[in-house]
């Protein structure tokens, strides 16, 4: 369970190929004189519908996709350097669509400003976001989790390790570890009061299709389109905006029955499940919106 030499020394790898590609960009726009690109960073908290957004921001006229990912923390549990996020960010082409899971620290807000970055953050009800990352982290075999979450006997007990987290130590011996849900969430928590950035709530996102508001839906889409500075009439942003028009399945993190849809911790959550959630994180859903007491 510890990290291993091979994963550091592959981080360094990585990081040296995006350092080229930066560094490679800014000479080139610096010899023909080309202002500094602009990027769209589609930012969320993990688990929480990165793809839905990414797929509204994709189908916007003139923004484009960009096939990888910028993180605070690797598929192997090492948190990322503020210099690879820089690197990683910069490489993108211009007008690209950078998707992230970037929590909000002064750092990240600095190195975003470099690039001329227009801003999304979307989150989701914490409960959701808690059954979506068990069953990843259980099918994922290349995240640093993956191995402990096997090891244990039933998902009520894998659900649990996401919402009260893994010490440091647990198992005896190694030198991983995960917050729980609701200290993890506070690192992103920024991005909601960032009055640069718009933040979007899933559920009010997804449509008819994950069972929301179409209405709803196209409210926030113009919002969206409004934070970028790009018109378009209401009767177009229905027709290619509507939840049935895009397909939930092109996520690489997509489990059909377990995604997209609102509300699934009802069948998951078994009593212990939410007396421990809401001493981690039943504050929070309340801050958010998503109950008005912790009486639920």
């Amino acid at each position: 369970m510890s990290y291993q030499l091979k994963d550091i020394s592959r981080l360094y790898g990585r990081d040296l190929v995006f350092a080229t590609r930066y560094w490679k960009d800014k000479l080139v726009n610096k010899l023909k004189g080309r202002p500094s690109k602009s990027l769209i960073i589609c930012n969320s908290y993990p688990k929480s519908g990165t793809h839905l957004l990414y797929q509204i921001l994709y189908s916007i006229p003139g923004l484009l996709k960009w096939d990888d990912i910028v993180s605070v923390q690797a598929l192997c549990g090492v948190m990322n350097t503020a210099e690879h996020i820089r690197w990683k960010v910069g490489s993108a082409p211009d007008h690209s669509i950078v998707r992230s899971h970037l929590m909000c620290c002064d750092e990240i807000v600095d190195i975003l400003k470099e690039f001329n970055c227009k801003t999304l953050f979307i989150y989701r009800d914490l409960r959701d976001v808690a059954v979506s990352h068990a069953r990843w982290v259980t099918k994922e075999e290349r995240i640093f989790l993956h191995d402990l979450y096997q090891d244990k006997s039933d998902f009520d007990e894998q659900l649990m390790c996401s919402i009260k987290g893994v010490p440091v130590g647990s198992p005896l011996g190694s030198n991983v570890s995960q917050p729980d849900i609701g200290a993890d969430f506070m690192r992103w928590n920024g991005w909601v009061q960032d009055a640069d950035t718009l933040a979007v709530k899933f559920e009010d996102l997804v449509g008819e299709r994950g069972g929301g508001s179409e209405e709803q839906r196209i409210n926030i889409v113009e919002k969206i389109l409004d934070h970028l500075s790009i018109s378009m009439p209401t009767d177009q942003v229905k027709e290619r905006f509507a939840s049935y028009t895009l397909n939930p399945s092109e996520s690489h993190t997509f489990k059909k029955g377990g995604k997209g849809s609102i509300g699934g911790w009802h069948t998951l959550f078994k009593e212990e499940h939410k007396i421990e959630f809401k001493k981690v994180a039943g504050d929070i859903l309340v801050q958010l919106d998503y109950e008005q007491d912790l009486n639920w």
